[in-house]
């Protein structure tokens, strides 16, 4: 029971940095400015539902898909990790990274009715960046127990997301940009972090198993 708890831990906290969704804060503020807070509040919680399912399919068929190609765990490794760094990188000027959103879906975004789907839940809160963190954690999963684990763990951080993009109205007043920024830097220096150890493991797992 402690490994699944590790496990639970250790995958929530991962996504959560690298979701980031206070750095998700204004860009959901800027793409739906002419929505009301209940509004708001119902597009947070279909796209944090939709992002959940998204994430949950990748956890639950990662292995599967990367089988069916004939793609190695150390290559998932290496490839997360990799992407994870740049997108450290991009939190580290402190804003978000490209491949979330682009100026051109934001402008659209603000034409449209329902964001909820793109560019809120894809490729904003499940980006690349937590389908690769997803798959790698997935391919870790050797028991039914510790994949139930796992969905438990990005349901729990889809929870801690809405809540932010609940109050985001009042979060973005109380931290403030400079706040904002701040929190993004530290948020791209543990990712940084996290996507060098993702590198390290998959080159010890392809050359020294």
């Amino acid at each position: 029971m402690k490994a699944y708890l590790e496990l639970l831990t250790v995958f929530a906290i991962q996504l959560f940095i690298i979701v980031d969704p206070l750095a998700c804060i204004p860009i959901f503020l800027a793409i739906t400015p002419g929505s009301s807070r209940s509004e708001r509040r119902r597009l947070a919680r279909r796209s944090c539902l939709i992002a959940f399912v998204v994430l949950t399919f990748f956890l639950l068929a990662g292995a599967a898909i990367i089988g069916y190609f004939g793609i190695g765990m150390p290559a998932i490794q290496i490839c997360g990790g990799v992407l994870l760094f740049l997108i450290a990188l991009e939190f580290l000027h402190g804003h978000p990274t490209k491949t979330e959103t682009t100026h051109l879906e934001e402008r659209l975004a603000g034409e449209k009715e329902d964001v909820s789907v793109t560019p809120l839940a894809i490729p904003l809160l499940a980006g690349p960046g937590a389908i690769a963190t997803s798959m790698v954690f997935a391919g870790r999963a050797n028991t039914v127990l510790a994949y139930l684990t796992l969905v438990a763990g990005a349901g729990l951080v889809f929870v801690a997301v809405y809540a932010c993009l609940h109050w985001a109205d009042n979060l973005a007043r109380m931290i403030g940009v400079l706040g904002m920024r701040v929190i993004t830097r530290i948020m791209g220096f543990l990712l940084a972090f996290i996507g060098i150890q993702y590198v390290i493991d998959g080159i010890r797992d392809q050359f020294f198993p």
